[in-house]
């Protein structure tokens, strides 16, 4: 019998970050063939790199990298089927918990829900038809699909009524976003609430549970619609709202201030307190995060989705105690991570949840110089199932950082473009690492660690020197995330609270002060133009799609009269090298996702956009996870630098 495949014992213990340097070396590493290895590169995610010169099969892969991506692949092997299982099966198909996949399209398919029996389930998907409007479906459990709508709006947030005759969904246009149900069988649908979201029937039918437009607190309206009331108004950024079984309150991801970090809360719809649970807590505390999408409650537990290391984006079962709604006992990882999970809907002892490929990473495109179009195939330029972001370049468009998950922990990664080649950020003190930010001169990067907190998590920024290897604090708490460097010394942030906010630090004195200010819109990924005399960001008032504007940069704040708008329902902007056109992507049918780069030639002495917006580049496959924060693409002179995905994924039912 052979040796055991995996990291060679006698190899791990020479210099871990040294290099391998052909395909035989990363084989004999890792204890299999070389055609073995290179299927994994393919199929699985394996780190191997190539060299940046046209000479076919020259690679390498670093020892660190590949012990890594093997201890992540121990932990889900054991769950993978069999080479004899069918290819639509799964790793639960052979575990206790009985797995059933529901639709087979592959489509962009979300939003599931169950019917109380479990017999029936609704989503919303493009049924497989690429660029075409997700609408509303629903199918018996083994059935066909009925298609419910057909209109040119944004579906989501669908739940079933408790005794299944209708289906109550949010739809969002240009006017705004409502709460609707239709018939489940099909027909006409029926306006419940105008200006909300995440509508929910109670379990004996009587009640409606619904979001408010600007997410401040939780309206209850009676069944038909008529009139409303509000309940813990004091909580703000309300995501979604959820019966519990007895009827008397709802589950809702909020946060009790607007400086205060966001849980999931207990509120009693009689108007009673509302009850912090502390699950987001505990599970930053681990080094992962909630993703307040969806969520279930299933008895005297909570089903939903987080995500962090070793395992990606999995489903949990968080069991409450009943008197105080706190914690029970560790969290039951219900998914086996190996793919992404989430949305969760649960009825009569089953889940529903999508499942989709977790294989995000950096790609590139071509740009043509006199156009700004982009030209050409994608060149992919990362490998795995990883969570990846926030894109900063260098003045001379030389070397890139990034934040990713690779080593199965959150690390700064530094990439010579010319090269390809990259390493870790090591001037840095122990800790889950991100947000960086590099200097003009490539000579300091900035960062946050993720720390653990009550209430208010403390968000410190570091600045590493990248020539001699040192690094300082700034202060313990900045309040925010580095974002751009405006110079050597003053550093653009991201302010966390409640209604994101953009500010400038002094890097050498800690003094801040803000660059864009808003009292009704959130402002969120800024850009700062080449000559820096601009910088383009996009906003949203709560409940609303964003919109892309510029401001231009001042000591003073500038204030929403003064900003330009260059596209209403767009985000993600971004600046060609010259500063001669500003790219940003445009949003779609489905808030999750952006397809498309679109790009304006712009101004930089009057702040004008001369011309109508043009189509630099479209995918009906790769899509960026508009999602998860920092996913702005970056341009250099000749390329765009993107954060894409295969997000098409299917529905599967699991028993709990």
């Amino acid at each position: 019998m052979g040796d055991p495949p995996g990291p060679k014992p006698s190899s791990l213990p020479q210099a871990l970050h040294s290099r391998l340097d052909s395909w035989k070396e990363i084989a004999n590493f890792l204890g299999r063939g070389i055609r073995t290895v290179q299927r994994w590169e393919r199929e699985e995610g394996l780190p191997v790199h190539r060299l940046a010169h046209d000479k076919r099969g020259s690679v390498y892969a670093q020892r660190d990298e590949l012990a890594a991506w093997w201890d992540r692949r121990r932990v889900t092997l054991s769950a993978q089927p069999p080479d004899d299982v069918p290819s639509d099966a799964t790793a639960a198909a052979h575990s206790p918990s009985r797995l059933e996949r529901i639709t087979r399209t592959t489509s962009m398919t979300s939003w599931p829900a169950l019917s109380s029996d479990a017999r029936l389930i609704a989503y919303v998907s493009d049924a497989g038809q690429s660029g075409t409007t997700p609408q509303i479906w629903v199918q018996q459990i083994g059935g066909a699909a009925l298609r419910l709508t057909n209109g040119e709006r944004e579906y989501s947030r669908l739940s079933f009524s408790p005794d299944d005759t209708h289906i109550v969904f949010a739809a969002a246009d240009d006017a705004g976003q409502n709460v609707y149900e239709v018939p489940t069988l099909g027909g006409d649908a029926r306006l419940l609430q105008r200006d909300a979201s995440c509508g929910q029937l109670c379990p004996d039918g009587q009640w409606l549970v619904c979001v408010p437009r600007n997410a401040v607190g939780i309206r209850v309206a009676a069944r038909d619609g008529i009139g409303f009331r509000t309940v813990a108004p004091e909580l703000v950024d309300v995501a979604c709202a959820t019966w519990m079984p007895d009827g008397r309150a709802v589950v809702v991801h909020a946060r009790p201030g607007p400086m205060l970090e966001p849980d999931w809360w207990v509120v009693p719809v009689d108007g009673g307190s509302p009850t912090n649970t502390t699950v987001v807590r505990r599970f930053r505390e681990r080094g992962m995060f909630t993703i307040p999408t969806g969520l279930a409650c299933v008895g005297e537990s909570l089903v939903f989705s987080a995500a962090g290391p070793p395992h990606g984006v999995c489903l949990y079962r968080q069991r409450l105690t009943p008197s105080t709604f706190e914690p029970a006992g560790a969290p039951e990882q219900l998914s086996p991570g190996i793919e992404s999970t989430w949305l969760p809907s649960v009825a009569a002892g089953r889940v529903a949840f999508v499942s989709s490929r977790a294989d995000s990473n950096l790609w590139s495109v071509a740009l043509e110089r006199d156009t700004g179009l982009a030209r050409g195939p994608l060149r992919r330029l990362t490998r795995g199932p990883f969570p990846l972001g926030y894109l900063s370049l260098t003045d001379d468009f030389r070397t890139l950082a990034y934040f990713s998950y690779r080593l199965g922990r959150g690390e700064v990664f530094i990439r010579d473009l010319h090269s390809g080649l990259e390493r870790v950020l090591s001037e840095a003190p122990a800790g889950d690492k991100g947000y960086p930010a590099i200097s003009p001169s490539g000579n300091l990067v900035a960062y946050g660690l993720r720390m653990p907190g009550g209430e208010r998590a403390p968000r410190p920024i570091l600045i590493a020197t990248l020539g001699d290897g040192t690094w300082r604090q700034l202060g313990e708490d900045c309040g925010g995330r580095p974002r751009e460097w405006i110079d050597e010394r003053h550093l653009v942030i991201e302010r966390f609270e409640r209604l994101n906010s953009i500010a400038v630090i002094d890097t050498d004195t800690g003094e801040q002060h803000d660059l864009v200010r808003s009292g009704e819109q959130s402002i969120k990924n800024p850009r700062l133009s080449p000559d820096r005399q601009w910088v383009a960001f996009d906003a949203s008032r709560p409940g609303e799609a964003a919109g892309v504007f510029v401001a231009p940069m001042r000591e003073s704040p500038v204030v929403e009269s003064d900003w330009v708008a260059v596209d209403r329902f767009a985000s993600h902007p971004f600046w060609s090298a010259d500063g001669r056109l500003l790219y940003y992507m445009p949003s779609g049918t489905n808030p999750l996702i952006r397809s498309v780069v679109r790009g304006r030639h712009f101004e930089s002495a009057s702040g004008a956009f001369p011309r109508e917006p043009m189509t630099v580049y479209a995918s009906t496959e790769m899509m960026m996870p508009a999602y998860i924060p920092g996913t702005a693409p970056i341009a250099t002179p000749d390329e765009i630098i993107l954060v894409l995905g295969d997000f098409t994924g299917d529905i599967w039912l699991m028993d709990l």
